[in-house]
């Protein structure tokens, strides 16, 4: 990377600030960010990454300091003004880069549709071949790209936003967290775009918490702690040094081999013979108290499907659930919260955050009944209990009653885990619970998981293997819906569970 620092910068941030009323968000913040190179931009949750990527792209036009653009002032009034200067955006909340309810052709093709040399009344057939054109340069596989992106998992609408940034010939793209909803695989394919578009100049802003992608395919890294620029690494770098730079030290968690403690508990939750959907393969499974059971696989390889009926979100098509013995059938999701069963899903902003609610309300909103007698809520009681998760967790924020819109993605994602760690569970499973979360607030959340399983069982969901490990005391692999293998983690065998992870259907043994 030593060549282009020579270079002049594309895009240059000088002495860039923001604040949001008493909050001050960014501080006298510079960096430079050069053709042919990925800048990764790291920090903790709430540190100021996404603050100033949306200075950057035009998003808030109220900053002090300067954006210079190959050497020239720029103070970008909007987003459009930005993309005409060659800066393309795919943001963390993937529903700030997509629209639901066009279709996928119509997402892929948005660049074509929103031209001011296109006619209002655009041809379709021409906005399909060209969305033809787009996923087959990104090797995405849609059988109809006429059906409504709303209708799709949270990868794909993620695939669909990178794919039309990757092919809009940016000068400069940004990619925040771009990878937290992907599969391995993909993110292999997208590791390889983005090697084709810095060999042809384009300067890459890269944010993610996944430090080994950045160790992986970043030429520095910029380090922004609690909204003041901090260390910037030139290659080589290790996640260990980047960790350093951002969040000091963080403990390991302390006991990796809490599985030979468990393995011969009791039994608190099994499956026997369950059945998703007809023609599903048959699951059994016996999970012991105290358990935290890790379970990951490719995404689409069942894992969602699983939690939701585990949540009484879809009924199976066959088989039992039985927690302490005991079968459990769930006519709702109400039904399986006044039961115990309780669910962190994947895709946080569509299915979990209330945005116009305060971080208070996030937390408290499935169990108000416990803050109300004979109607009237209990709002001392509600507040401490906010307060004690906010601490519990790690929560970054003003003060419980600030709006939860007002956070970092990652916090955002840590209201939601405090959401469903409040109240005492039977099992609790976690859906991607640490994605966009920072690693030190991953370590926070994982011990606040093991602290507290005791006799109930935790079920962690995750494609990243890592991230899995790091909390699972056994880890379990789903592929195409069936159970493929398992370990305990003290005789983990991680290419081993990688294999099981990619094996084809194919190879599957009756």
């Amino acid at each position: 990377m030593k060549a282009a620092v020579n270079k002049q910068p594309l895009v240059e941030v000088k002495n860039v600030g923001k604040s949001f009323g008493a909050t001050v968000a960014l501080s006298d913040v510079s960096f430079e960010f050069y053709p042919g190179e990925i800048f990764a931009l790291v920090g903790a949750n709430g540190a100021g990454k996404s603050t100033l990527i949306k200075i950057i792209c035009g998003y808030y036009p109220d900053y002090t300091g300067e954006v210079r653009v190959n050497g020239e002032l720029q103070r970008f009034s909007s987003p459009q003004e930005a993309h005409h200067a060659g800066i393309q955006t795919v943001h963390q909340i993937i529903n700030q880069s997509i629209i639901p309810d066009m279709s996928i052709a119509e997402n892929l093709a948005l660049g074509e549709l929103l031209s001011s040399e296109d006619s209002f009344w655009y041809k379709k057939k021409s906005i399909l071949e060209r969305a033809q054109l787009i996923a087959e340069q990104m090797e995405l596989d849609f059988p109809d790209l006429t059906i409504p992106v709303r209708e799709l998992e949270q990868s794909d609408c993620q695939m669909i936003a990178i794919a039309r940034a990757l092919v809009s010939n940016p000068k400069l793209l940004i990619l925040d967290e771009p990878t937290s909803s992907l599969s391995e695989k993909e993110a292999v394919r997208l590791f390889e775009m983005l090697d084709k578009l810095k060999k042809r100049g384009v300067s890459i802003v890269y944010v993610s918490h996944r430090l080994h992608e950045i160790e992986r395919i970043a030429d520095r890294v910029g380090v922004i702690r609690d909204g003041v620029k901090g260390d910037l690494l030139h290659r080589p770098f290790t996640v260990r040094e980047i960790v350093t730079a951002m969040v000091g030290t963080v403990e390991k968690r302390k006991n990796k081999e809490n599985g030979r403690k468990v393995k011969d508990k009791d039994i608190k939750l099994e499956l026997r013979d369950l059945q998703i959907e007809k023609g599903a393969p048959k699951l059994n499974l016996k999970v012991r108290k105290g358990e935290v059971l890790g379970i990951t696989g490719l995404i689409g390889a069942g894992k969602t499907e699983l939690a939701e009926v585990l949540f009484g979100i879809k009924q199976p098509y066959a088989g039992d659930i039985l927690v302490d013995g005991k079968p459990m059938q769930f006519k709702d999701i109400g039904d399986a919260i006044e039961k115990g069963m309780f669910l962190i899903p994947g895709d946080r902003n569509n299915n979990a955050v209330l945005p116009e609610f305060t971080i208070r309300e996030n937390i408290t909103f499935p169990f108000l009944k416990r803050f109300s007698r004979f109607g009237v809520m209990k709002k001392e009681e509600e507040q401490s209990e906010a307060e004690r998760m906010i601490e519990a967790v790690g929560i970054k924020c003003a003060g419980e009653q600030a709006l939860i819109t007002s956070l970092s993605g990652g916090n955002q994602q840590k209201v939601i885990v405090a959401r469903w760690l409040m109240k005492k569970y039977q099992v609790l499973i976690l859906d991607e619970p640490f994605q966009g979360v920072d690693i030190k607030s991953r370590a926070d959340i994982s011990d606040y998981i093991c602290e507290n399983v005791q006799d109930k069982v935790t079920i962690v969901m995750g494609a990243d293997l890592d991230e899995v490990l790091d909390v699972a005391d056994r880890t379990l692999v789903l592929n195409h819906g069936r159970i493929v293998g398992q370990q305990w983690d003290y005789e983990t065998d991680r290419s081993q569970l990688l294999q099981w992870i990619s094996q084809a259907a194919d190879e599957f043994e009756d």
